[in-house]
């Protein structure tokens, strides 16, 4: 009997010692929680009192006022400026600020970060080639690029036919303001006997131009390119242009190709149409023969566009076409 009553005790004795040890791990664990909550509402406290201590300030109005005078605005009420992006926009200069969030005008707290949008400026699109097409075509084409049709004027065109676009200003590919208008020249056709207008004389002979000249009797005045891509003795630019009314006794100036020429020189007549599209494509035309390599061509062209070169080479050459860097032609010729 006294050995059943000594092993109870020492069952009771364990079984508290366990109860013992499990209740303080629980009262430890309470007292660090309190410690937490008591440190997180401490740090709230501390953090709402030194907010709510900032005085309120109104924002400024920071629209078209560059960045320098927008950090200056702000500076001066203890605010800071983050750029949230960037716009185009046609009444705000470029670097301007667009607009903000928060509002001009509104209270904040110093310390506030106001975003801004800045204006990139307006938006530049290129002027599609008109010349060549009927008036419909050109009218869709220039809105299609964001541009506006301003006047249309009629002209009598040795170079176009009646109810075709003989000029266009600005002129093709230039890079003007969304918006710009566009004006257009129609064709009316070949002109009456009294009215003279000047051939277009590009790639031609300087024979042709000389005859034609005299005939007309107009100054006829000779400049020579000796690094012209033409090839000897074409004609590679003038002045008036093609379809300009000229009358007699007025100057008609040309630029002749004076390339030197080799013994073996041949022409090769390039023709590349460029596929249909929205946008704008960067082509570049470049000639390898005997002579090293030279670049023919580097514009930007409108999709759709026609090139048509006469190309002169020496021996073995070979022509590439590159539409934005990349290569998509390339041909040998003997």
């Amino acid at each position: 009997m006294s050995e059943k009553n000594e092993e109870n005790f020492d069952d009771l004795f364990t079984g508290k010692r366990k109860k013992s040890g499990w209740a303080k791990w629980v009262v430890a664990f309470m007292v660090l929680l309190f410690f937490v909550g008591l440190i997180a509402v401490s740090i709230d406290w501390v953090v709402g009192a030194l907010v709510h201590t900032r005085k309120e300030v109104t924002v400024p109005d920071l629209t078209k006022k560059n960045v320098t005078e927008a950090l200056g605005l702000l500076a001066s009420q203890n605010l800071a400026l983050k750029q949230a992006g960037i716009e185009p926009a046609q009444n705000v200069p470029s670097g301007s600020v667009l607009r903000q969030i928060p509002s001009a005008g509104s209270t904040v707290r110093e310390g506030r970060v106001i975003r801004v949008w800045i204006s990139e400026g307006n938006e530049m699109v290129f002027v599609p080639n008109t010349v060549g097409t009927d008036l419909r075509s050109a009218q869709l084409a220039i809105r299609q690029a964001g541009l506006l049709v301003d006047q249309v004027e009629n002209a009598y065109s040795v170079t176009y036919e009646k109810g075709l676009i003989v000029s266009q200003t600005p002129k093709a590919d230039s890079l003007v303001q969304k918006g710009e208008k566009v004006s257009l020249v129609l064709s009316n056709g070949e002109p009456p006997s009294s009215v003279v207008l000047v051939p277009n004389f590009k790639s031609k002979k300087l024979a042709e131009a000389t005859l034609w000249a005299s005939a007309q009797n107009i100054n006829l005045i000779i400049k020579e390119d000796t690094d012209s891509v033409f090839r000897n003795g074409t004609i590679a630019a003038q002045r008036p242009a093609a379809d300009s009314q000229i009358s007699p006794g007025e100057n008609l100036e040309i630029v002749v190709s004076r390339r030197p020429i080799s013994d073996d020189e041949k022409t090769y007549h390039l023709h590349y149409e460029l596929p249909q599209g929205k946008n704008l494509s960067r082509m570049r035309i470049t000639l390898e023969d005997a002579t090293g390599e030279t670049e023919i061509l580097n514009e930007s062209k409108q999709p759709g566009s026609k090139i048509d070169l006469e190309i002169p080479y020496s021996g073995h050459a070979t022509i590439r076409i590159f539409t934005d860097g990349i290569l998509v032609r390339e041909r040998e010729v003997e």
